[in-house]
């Protein structure tokens, strides 16, 4: 269960890093870009062994 919430977090931060670059309004784009930043560092910090 916990591999499968990382690996959801992380293709959604991912997903989100990558649309971020493909819009045109800028404050709409920093707003994925801070959605997938944390996603990908949330999903880092789930996988992070405790």
């Amino acid at each position: 269960m916990n591999f499968l919430i990382m690996a959801v977090i992380f293709v959604l931060g991912i997903i989100f890093l990558m649309s971020g670059s493909h819009i045109k309004s800028a404050f709409i784009s920093k707003i994925f870009y801070f959605i997938g930043t944390f996603g990908v560092i949330l999903a880092m910090y789930i996988a992070w062994p405790k």
